[in-house]
């Protein structure tokens, strides 16, 4: 089980890079300040996969995103990509928005994708029941 956590900012080297989206909100409606975010389903090829770590650091450049979501397939399919690109996001700099869709995945599955998130500093994330697998009912 991960411990509860206070909606306290994290200190120390971390700080600094962890904000709630909310929070990065508030502050840009403060100052009438324009905005945008970004939102990704993992490609389906390693292709894609290049391609889209690619621009990362353009798409940071050109737009300066608030924060990008990084989406998680039905029944956890893309979850490992999704853990992947969410990190990767994180170390380029930019605030990720991690779904976690937890229909057809299991507890332990939830909590060590929880616990990567907080050891990475990752603080905004998307839960969801979601929809199963396509052909599936639960």
């Amino acid at each position: 089980r991960l411990p509860r956590r206070s909606h306290k900012r994290v200190r120390g080297p971390r700080a600094a890079a962890v904000m709630k989206i909310v929070e990065l909100i508030k502050e840009k409606s403060a100052q009438k300040e324009e905005w945008v975010s970004y939102e990704y389903f993992p490609p389906r090829s390693e292709t894609g996969v290049a391609n889209l770590e690619a621009r990362f650091d353009r798409m940071r450049e050109f737009a300066s995103p608030l924060f990008v979501d990084m989406t998680w397939g039905a029944g956890g399919s893309t979850s490992k990509l999704t853990m992947d690109l969410t990190l990767k996001l994180k170390k380029r700099g930019l605030e990720p928005n991690m779904h976690l869709t937890c229909t057809n995945v299991a507890k332990e599955d939830v909590v060590a994708a929880l616990r990567t998130c907080r050891e990475a500093g990752v603080q905004n994330i998307v839960a969801l029941r979601g929809d199963p697998p396509l052909g599936q009912e639960k």
